[in-house]
């Protein structure tokens, strides 16, 4: 075996930043590291959403293979209710426990879909909880409480989500208070890297992987002070207070960064990660205004409308469309952060919707509608960028949890399901949103230094950790070892080898596509803490 591999990940990160903040001296380890390694743009997920994309990345496999395509989806093939994903709905086999299966341990810290933790040789403590159920779900047992013990600082309210505490954030880090909401993913990511130290030097494992996702929430809310692009010819005293606390946050990534390295040893190969880039976005489109000007949906007679000032993107109980009248309704979108259109087929999920045998026929109607249709009613430039097919986006046991249609928008924004007064609508601010061109950055004895790679697939992460830790890759992974990260010598020496299959979870058997072996599940008040997780950052409302 090689030396131990560090999965480093950094929630949403974009060259566009990062490359900015190194040349401004902000991250002058991140600077050393890249001059020193390798790098490559990592294309996400379809769409280039947290939960599926992580997930392709800890598993080799693409969403419709295993089963997480959203933050809510169907809970199963025949009914329109929709809940939290959890790792109940991970079908496939996570790459720790990959590296579990040569006798070796793996830690997994703050990754989202893995909660309630799976039963790994190593250590797990899941991301997107709040702190009741940090403890609860982490594993081993008792690892919470030896953290209290052990670490000086220690705090799982800090550690964990406080959804309550980020709703009101983000209320008001728009136009009241961002340098708070900064302070308190500061908090948060040094509770995370405090574990991650502590773990390093008392349970040191063969591969170990850490999200710190305080980037995203950064960047969603504080892009202006971020893109280089957006920097005004005369900045305020204001924007440079402002951009100051953003840029303290990324000089603690940095100096996290560096100590995980020197923890890590000479020997140790550390993967810098993202599951998505970003980008600024300046529009809400309305689609299922659209669908509803086009004839495909139909809202019940008092169904609301948006107000004029507000630019969210979601509205009514995340479970159903309440305002629907499905009676009338043959495709509507449901959820904001998916980018997805559903059509109602009779008898699937309901009575509703057009015959079973007219599917193809209107769902490439309804392809070709958004495609020279859905279109800026100023300059007739489409809004609709790029669709996708459900068999395209999601070909495998899960695609019939996944839309119908996925779309792409031209600035990469999420779409709003609210029923808005038009279609389009231009927002007072740009915000960020998800790229689909995130990160990766290799560093390393054996890794080609100043090499610059052709993008690689979040497929591709899995079999490259099990590479560089001299596993075999196997068989049925969907990406493959990017062995242009090494050097030509260690290529050469040490060719890819297959190994046998995966083996699916203990609660999933895919040999039945069916469930089994049930692990317990957040209750109602704790996936309504989630359901205000996701309102906070504008996936629901």
């Amino acid at each position: 075996m090689s030396g131990p591999v560090i999965l480093f990940g950094l929630d949403g990160a974009t060259y566009t930043v990062l490359d900015d903040l190194v040349g401004r001296g902000v991250m002058p380890y991140l600077g050393r590291f890249m001059a020193s390694g390798a790098r490559a743009v990592l294309h996400s997920t379809v769409p280039p959403l947290t939960p599926p994309a992580w997930t392709t990345l800890v598993t080799g496999r693409s969403p419709g293979h295993h089963g997480i395509t959203n933050f809510l989806q169907y809970e199963s093939s025949d009914t329109r209710y929709v809940r939290v994903i959890s790792s109940r709905e991970v079908r496939c086999e996570t790459i720790w426990s990959m590296v579990n299966r040569h006798g070796l341990q793996a830690g997994c810290l703050n990754f989202v879909a893995h909660g309630p933790a799976p039963k790994i040789q190593g250590y797990v403590v899941p991301g997107w909880l709040s702190w009741r159920w940090v403890k609860k779900y982490s594993h081993p047992a008792g690892l919470i409480d030896g953290f209290r013990n052990d670490i000086a600082g220690f705090d799982v309210k800090e550690l964990a989500m406080d959804f309550q505490q980020e709703h009101k954030a983000v209320a008001g880090a728009r136009i009241e208070d961002p340098e708070s909401w900064v302070d308190m993913h500061i908090r948060r990511e040094r509770q995370w890297f405090n574990i991650l130290h502590h773990q390093m030097q008392h349970e040191p494992c063969a591969l170990v992987g850490i999200v710190f996702d305080g980037v995203d929430k950064l960047q969603h809310l504080l892009w202006e002070y971020l893109d280089p692009a957006m920097e005004p010819d005369q900045p305020s005293p204001e924007f440079l207070r402002i951009r100051e606390k953003c840029w303290d946050y990324f000089r603690r990534i940095d100096n996290y960064l560096e100590s995980t390295v020197e923890a890590a040893g000479p020997d140790a190969h550390v993967l810098v990660v993202s599951d998505h880039g970003f980008a600024g976005s300046h529009e809400v489109v309305y689609i299922n205004t659209w669908l509803e000007q086009q004839g495909y949906l139909t809202w019940k007679p008092n169904a609301k409308v948006a107000p004029e000032d507000s630019h969210e993107l979601g509205d009514g109980n995340p479970y159903h469309l309440t305002e629907l009248d499905w009676s009338c309704t043959r495709a509507f979108a449901s959820s904001a952060g998916s980018n997805g259109i559903h059509i109602a087929v009779r008898g699937v999920r309901g009575d509703e919707g057009i015959a079973p045998s007219d599917y193809d026929a209107f769902r490439n109607e309804l392809m070709e509608a958004l495609r020279t249709r859905c279109a800026d009613p100023s300059t007739g430039e489409p809004l609709v960028t790029e669709l996708w097919t459900r068999e395209e986006a999601f070909s495998g046991s899960g695609a019939d949890l996944a839309p119908d249609i996925t779309l792409a928008l031209r600035d990469h924004g999420f779409f709003s399901v609210l029923r808005g007064k038009q279609v389009l609508k231009t927002r007072p601010m740009v915000i960020g949103t998800h790229h689909p061109e995130g990160i990766l950055i290799a560093g390393g004895p054996r890794v080609q230094a100043g090499a610059a790679l052709e993008p690689l697939e979040m497929v591709d992460v899995a079999p490259t950790l099990l590479y560089a830790l001299g596993l075999p890759v196997p068989a049925d992974l969907e990406g493959t070892a990017a062995t242009g990260l090494f050097t030509r010598e260690y290529v050469e020496s040490h060719p890819v080898t297959r190994g046998a299959a995966t083996v699916p979870p203990a609660h999933w058997s895919s040999d039945l596509g069916s469930e089994k072996d049930e692990p317990e599940r957040l209750d109602a008040e704790g996936e309504a803490e989630v359901l205000m997780r996701l309102k906070a950052l504008g996936y629901i409302e």
